[in-house]
């Protein structure tokens, strides 16, 4: 049988009796520094559960481009931008913009519209400085198409884009 030699002058029996252990200032004061990081984790995971979302709901299709769109020709493409915003976001403008964005990128597909449009927009901030600087990523999913009918340069379901009141300034874009 083994025995490790701390147990070796124990009897099979008996057990021996916990060591009480005595905290210094080194021990106290590592203690104090768990706990405050323990605190700023959770701090940190709680902030990720303040974002504020706003989406445009479920997939729409510009009435105008409708009946003009053939569903064998459409390509299904995502694109996500993300901003640094100051002062304020204006959601309608970011969104307008990756829309602006994502179609000029399908127009080298062959693609002039898009269809079963969807947005999505994250808001996250301000962080804790005097310029109140917000982090938002815009993802819009469409379907890229070509059509008879003009595209009509604006994204679906504008009156559910609310955002945080202000004079917006874009301070940086897709800066990842």
């Amino acid at each position: 049988m083994l025995r490790s030699p701390s147990r070796s002058s124990s009897t099979p029996g008996t057990t021996a009796s916990p060591k009480k252990h005595r905290l210094g200032m080194a021990g106290v004061a590592n203690l104090f520094i768990r706990m405050r990081r323990l605190e700023d984790r959770s701090k940190t995971s709680s902030a990720k559960r303040n974002h504020i979302v706003v989406d445009s709901g479920e997939p729409q299709t510009h009435p105008t481009i409708a009946n003009n769109v053939k569903e064998e020709q459409q390509i299904a493409v995502e694109f996500t931008e993300n901003y640094v915003c100051a002062g304020g976001v204006n959601v309608a403008t970011l969104v307008r913009a990756t829309r602006s964005e994502l179609l000029g990128r399908v127009e080298g597909l062959g693609a002039n519209t898009l269809a079963d449009e969807q947005w999505a927009c994250t808001i996250s901030g301000p962080k804790p400085a005097p310029n109140g600087t917000y982090k938002v990523q815009v993802r819009y999913t469409a379907a890229a198409t070509k059509s008879v009918a003009r595209d009509p340069c604006r994204p679906v379901a504008m009156d559910k884009a609310k955002g945080i009141p202000g004079l917006m300034t874009i301070v940086r874009r897709n800066d990842h």
